[in-house]
């Protein structure tokens, strides 16, 4: 469970009540809350350094005004250091108290543009802390015990209208497309690299070097999530059917299927290696673990990867998310490379991709996959066509 508490140690009520009441208690993942937390304690951070007490203010009906508002939008748009730079500076000043807001615009003119975020990450800092708002403004309407005023409320209103005005516009990129993931030719020297006792697998004992080739294997065939990943339980592969469960998941659980040789290689390192960890270190059930059974965290994944880009001088691009980009690439490779009669009608395409990447029915990944395919075929298409109507000129020797 992620708390967000303050410089003292001590959890405030207000912003972990939302987190638990709006996140945790509906299911979302705990990276998701640990990020509205983050983006809530700048809003904290902010008040610190404008000498309010945002507790206080937030179950007041005067609440927060519209320039505290738009000077709260522009500091969440700041990176890290440059907040601190703000609030020590606020520290230091006779007097810090923001009287109009021209003088919030001329504190961001003495800023380096630099330290400003892209327009994504702004927006959602700003989208999240203006959803707390409106959360504790609801708050208050309802423990009035007499009607609320409409002044009042209007200006309450009117303060998370102008937070949310000020959320940037970010400039879409390849229309909003998914990433794209590894060439096949960088996949290949990665799988080169992480076989067991290949010159260039940065790891020295077997236990390691078949541990993470297992991990790499499932990595790819399987769209797994780091997170999922390492929740797996011996008991969750069944090597006759050749099913992965994922029992732990930041959205949807599933069953997936794996190759007949990843299963194999499953079983081989279970016997071999896996098994002479004294008992009561394993007994915990997870698959993926240390050599001394501690089970193993989502650093040590991360390191597997770093270790062998450092080894084979790799592209700093390869990591496990990379590789459920590139297993969505190969996905939507092999629907192309069927034949019209079985080739499923879109909305199918749309439910099995969600299905086995794990997406919720409200995820637009989906969307953004299938947008990068139909332009990666289209460049293809136009580029035969180009081609096709200027053809190469064939040079005199």
């Amino acid at each position: 469970m992620a708390v967000l508490v303050d410089q003292e140690g001590r959890p405030p009520f207000l912003p972990n009540a939302y987190a638990t009441l709006r996140y945790r208690d509906v299911g979302f993942a705990l990276t998701t809350i640990e990020k509205v937390l983050r983006a809530v304690g700048m809003a904290y951070l902010w008040a610190a350094s404008r000498e309010i007490n945002l507790d206080v203010v937030l179950c007041s009906e005067s609440f927060l005004s519209i320039e505290q508002c738009e000077d709260l939008a522009f500091f969440l748009r700041l990176d890290r250091g440059a907040q601190d730079r703000l609030v020590k500076a606020s520290l230091e000043a006779k007097e810090s108290k923001v009287v109009r807001l021209e003088q919030v615009r001329s504190r961001g003119a003495h800023l380096p543009e630099s330290t400003l975020l892209s327009a994504v990450e702004g927006g959602y800092r700003i989208r999240t802390v203006a959803n707390f708002l409106q959360f504790n403004h609801e708050r208050i309407a309802s423990k009035a015990s007499q009607r609320p005023r409409k002044d009042l409320t209007k200006a309450r209103e009117n303060a998370i209208a102008a937070l949310r005005a000020q959320e940037p516009r970010a400039a879409p990129s390849d229309e909003g497309d998914a990433p794209e993931g590894l060439s096949e030719e960088l996949m290949t020297a990665i799988e080169a690299a992480f076989e067991p006792g290949s010159e260039t697998n940065p790891f020295q004992d077997d236990f390691h070097q078949y541990r993470n080739h297992l991990m790499y294997r499932i990595f790819t065939e399987t769209a797994i999530r780091r997170s999922e990943l390492r929740y797996i339980k011996v008991e969750d592969i069944n090597h006759a059917t050749r099913r992965v469960k994922v029992r732990v998941s930041k959205t949807i659980a599933r069953t997936l299927a794996i190759s007949e040789q990843t299963a194999d290689d499953f079983h081989e390192f279970v016997m071999q290696h896996w098994a002479k960890i004294p008992v009561k270190a394993r007994k915990h059930g997870y698959l993926f673990t240390t050599s001394s059974g501690e089970h193993l965290s989502l650093g040590a994944i991360n390191l597997s990867f770093r270790e062998l880009r450092r080894k084979n001088k790799l592209s700093e691009s390869i990591a496990p998310h990379a590789l459920r980009r590139t297993w969505n690439d190969r996905l939507s490779r092999k629907i192309d490379s069927l034949p019209p009669e079985k080739r499923m009608r879109p909305e199918e395409e749309k439910q099995l991709r969600s299905r086995l990447n794990g997406w919720s029915k409200k995820s637009k990944m989906e969307e953004r996959y299938s947008r990068r395919h139909i332009r990666k075929k289209a460049d293809e298409i136009a580029e035969s066509l180009a081609n096709d109507l200027t053809p190469k000129e064939e040079k005199p020797r």
